[in-house]
């Protein structure tokens, strides 16, 4: 059995040594890789000995399969108003934000078929003229046999980086569900608030009459009648003013949907019931794209400093060479054998610097996950308090109303026996009015910040058409 070394410069200026062995018979390479099987063992120890030993983050998940919720928060299509269905459907489908990172995830998709495509041999060629006697020309075939796992390492971190954008993704279509929704739920709250303003006027106008026959029966002054009117327009204006704000959310959700989609189904607030604030809370942790998306993040800092660690172990492949251009007789063109490969870059400091980094990098996705943790339960909270707020709200609100809605006849009454003046009259219409666009506002609010909360528990999902991702 002939052994021969060579010492190659390679073009980074590492120094690569490579063993070339040539096998006359099948008992020497039978011996051979008895040896080598035994050396790929205890690299393998050394390897699971020296791996860092760093606790697996309680927040970790490895499948992007959805935590299913109970019964409560299970909206069916069928229970939601179908113009509802159709906007948050055409925000996933038409939006091109998100078809633009869906092109992107399919780049991470095939970074994963080229990490698996580097088991698979390598062919190369080289031809050069440094020989003054003849010119030379190698054909090699290289296959991988034990990389110690440089190779299934690098699979892993495709693989978790390309879950972690299917978590990016959804991250980013639930944002759009969120704003399609509450723009949805504002709408109708300015639907409600016009309906308010036509009634305003309505009775406006009514007592605008009223006021007008008592004049003209000489019960009432001209300055009254003139107040009445002034009263009235400025009810029509508010009813422009509430039309416009429609048009413009109106033109908002179209910029989100790129469609024109219609917004007469109203949403029925049994709908949006939420159980109470700890159930939500776990909900939303299970749920949350954001906090997955940076649990898969850590998952792939920690296979970057794995891959880190076991850049510097050797390779071991299988390698055919054949002469094409060198003729001499005396030397045989074809040659076949085992490589046992390693670099070890400025003596090893360079992949130890690298290992240092890969860990810093570790620590701070790692306090990154605790970061969203924090913000999302915040979040939870301030939405779920400020839920409470308006639905304690819109109770006494709307007693308010009834209670003020019973004085005008009292007030109308009064003010045909001479105890109450005209203007009181209308300070007291006035009045009414802007209690019932607050009740209105009020119950929109609350409508945009249940809708927020089912958004974040992944409840809209289903209703809007959202693909769920699966490893």
């Amino acid at each position: 059995m002939q052994k021969k070394m060579q010492k190659v410069w390679t073009t980074n200026g590492r120094l690569s040594r490579r063993y070339s062995l040539s096998m006359p018979s099948l008992s020497l390479l039978m011996l051979s890789l008895i040896v080598l099987v035994s050396m790929a063992i205890e690299a393998a120890e050394f390897q699971a000995q020296y791996t860092p030993n760093i606790e697996e983050n309680t927040s970790t998940m490895s499948s992007v399969t959805l935590f299913k919720q109970g019964d409560f928060t299970q909206l069916k299509k069928r229970t939601l108003p179908r113009d509802f269905l159709n906007a948050l459907q055409a925000v996933i489908i038409h939006n091109p934000a998100l078809k633009g990172q869906q092109a992107a995830l399919n780049s991470y998709e095939a970074d994963i078929d080229s990490a698996k495509a580097r088991r698979y041999p390598t062919l190369s060629a080289q031809a050069n003229n440094l020989n003054n006697d003849a010119d030379q020309g190698t054909l090699r075939l290289n296959q991988p046999l034990w990389a110690f796992g440089k190779i299934d390492t690098a699979i892993d971190e495709a693989t978790a980086n390309y879950t972690a954008e299917q978590w990016g993704l959804i991250q980013n279509q639930r944002e759009l569900i969120s704003d399609t929704a509450k723009i949805y739920a504002k709408i109708q709250g300015i639907k409600l608030r016009i309906t308010v303003a036509k009634q305003n006027i309505k009775e406006h106008e009514n007592l605008h009459g009223r006021i007008s026959r008592r004049q003209q029966g000489q019960l009432a002054s001209n300055a009254d009648t003139r107040l009445a009117y002034s009263r009235l327009l400025q009810a029509r204006s508010r009813l422009q003013r509430i039309m416009g704000e429609e048009l413009v959310a109106q033109a908002e959700l179209q910029a989100l949907t790129q469609i024109r989609v219609s917004t007469e189904g109203a949403i029925d607030d049994s709908l949006l019931g939420l159980p109470d604030r700890l159930v939500v809370n776990k909900l939303v942790m299970k749920n949350d794209a954001n906090i997955r998306y940076k649990r898969e993040q850590l998952k792939v800092v920690r296979l970057n400093l794995k891959q880190e660690k076991v850049a510097s172990l050797p390779t071991i492949s299988f390698r055919v060479e054949y002469d094409f251009l060198d003729n001499d007789i005396n030397v045989d063109q074809t040659r076949a054998g085992l490589v046992f490969e390693s670099n070890m870059e400025g003596l090893g400091l360079v992949s130890a610097g690298r290992v240092n980094a890969a860990a810093a990098r570790l620590n701070a996705a790692d306090e990154e996950v605790k970061s969203a943790l924090n913000d999302v339960r915040r979040q939870v909270n301030v939405l779920m308090i400020n839920r409470g707020v308006q639905r304690d709200l819109m109770r006494s609100q709307k007693d308010i109303v009834d209670e003020v809605e019973a004085t005008m006849a009292s007030f109308l009454r009064q003010y045909n026996s001479g105890r109450k003046s005209w203007v009181e009259v209308l300070n007291n219409q006035r009045e009414l009015t802007e209690l019932r666009l607050q009740l209105v506002q009020i119950a929109s609010d609350w409508q945009q910040l249940s809708l927020q909360l089912l958004t974040l528990m992944g409840t809209l999902d289903d209703p809007a058409g959202l693909k769920h991702y699966e490893q």
